[in-house]
């Protein structure tokens, strides 16, 4: 990374909540020639900032398309990005004309809403599915674009989870501080964005090892409340500031700020479904064996490790249905329909309805995409 980009990876990461568009179309990596990799991404800002610092060092053609500014996952997720973005770039970039293979590699991350068959009919490009961190990308180039089984697995280290929670503090700090200034005074504004940093941080860099789903979740959330009220408050009694409504404000704001992250802090991690898409509970991944022609696409996409492919016959396996977070890549992506979610309620979501259709922001299943 160089200097002069600090500034904008400090604002695209702190507002990556938040849309952020980069210019779409085809991007050098290095010095590319015609025999060079190509490479998708969608025109979320930081991702493109990453993904090229990542292939310093490597020749490529780079095709950004249109994903409204979202990231890979939740643009696709939301049907911000489809097959149909995907076809476009390829058509409007001029790429065929830079190379003389006709190779694209999708990022598995964008398997819950890109599907690869559209594309290959529609352009005569194959695909193939990249890795699920962009860390993995240079070594898997240097494979010739074989993904390995452990690259297939989305992560969330500590670098990542301390990043978000600082994505989330400003705006608390922000609405809740400024509240406690004219409560209060300065003092218990600089208490209570102190007690917001250590319960949202303490709590993040915690995940995996504490519950944030079931029930015993709130024990979670009542503990980072209580750590953050107690730091807030001493730093209020530091100052010399014994005054009942600064206390009471701290702990109040350390609570709420408590609330705010549990009605969707699942949602903010790749590791567990989302809170607010699991309203009717979260689905069982089924799976008709019969149907399974063992092709393995649903093994290539899922980024929790839940399938594996097992042999004589090749057929697909659910070796850890309780790893599964609900994404529907492999349901998007199996070639004959072989997977379905089942609820709780015997409710069965079928391959053409999840295909045709995205979460909106509530996760009701209602943005209809075309097919």
């Amino acid at each position: 990374m160089r200097i002069g980009d600090v500034p904008h990876y400090l604002r695209d990461t702190l507002l990556r909540l938040f849309p952020h568009r980069a210019p779409t179309g085809l991007y050098r990596i290095g010095s590319p020639d015609r025999s060079s990799p190509v490479l998708l991404t969608g025109n979320f800002t930081l991702t493109v900032r990453r993904l090229r610092d990542v292939l310093n060092g490597f020749d490529a053609w780079l095709l950004v398309a249109n994903s409204n500014g979202i990231n890979v996952w939740c643009a696709a997720g939301g049907g911000h990005l489809t097959h149909h973005d995907v076809i476009s770039v390829l058509r409007t970039s001029g790429i065929a004309d830079c190379v003389d293979h006709r190779e694209l590699m999708l990022p598995q991350l964008a398997a819950t809403g890109v599907e690869r068959r559209p594309i290959e009919d529609a352009t005569g490009w194959s695909t193939l599915w990249g890795p699920a961190r962009l860390e993995d990308l240079p070594a898997v180039l240097r494979r010739g674009g074989s993904v390995r089984g452990r690259e297939r697995t989305a992560t969330f280290p500590l670098r990542e989870r301390i990043e978000m929670a600082w994505i989330w503090i400003p705006t608390m700090a922000l609405v809740l501080g400024s509240l406690s200034l004219l409560i209060d005074g300065w003092l218990a504004m600089v208490a209570v964005v102190t007690s917001l940093v250590v319960a949202v941080m303490g709590l993040f860099a915690c995940i995996p090892r504490v519950p944030i789903t079931g029930g015993v979740r709130w024990v979670t959330f009542f503990a980072a409340a209580l750590l953050g009220a107690a730091i807030g408050g001493a730093v209020l009694v530091s100052f010399g500031a014994r005054t009942a409504p600064g206390q009471v404000v701290v702990i109040l704001s350390s609570v709420l700020g408590m609330v705010i992250l549990s009605v969707d802090i699942t949602g903010t991690t790749p590791l567990y479904p989302g809170s607010v898409n699991s309203r009717g509970g979260t689905p069982d991944i089924t799976l008709d064996v019969e149907r399974c022609s063992g092709a393995a696409d649903c093994v290539q996409v899922c980024p929790s490790a839940v399938l594996r492919l097992a042999e004589n016959p090749a057929r697909a396996v659910i070796a850890a249905p309780g790893a599964c977070i609900a994404c529907a890549a492999c349901i998007v992506q199996c070639p004959e329909d072989a997977l379905t979610f089942t609820y709780p309620d015997g409710r069965m979501v079928e391959p053409a309805t999840i295909r045709r259709t995205r979460l909106n922001l509530i996760g009701d299943r209602t943005v209809q995409v075309s097919t």
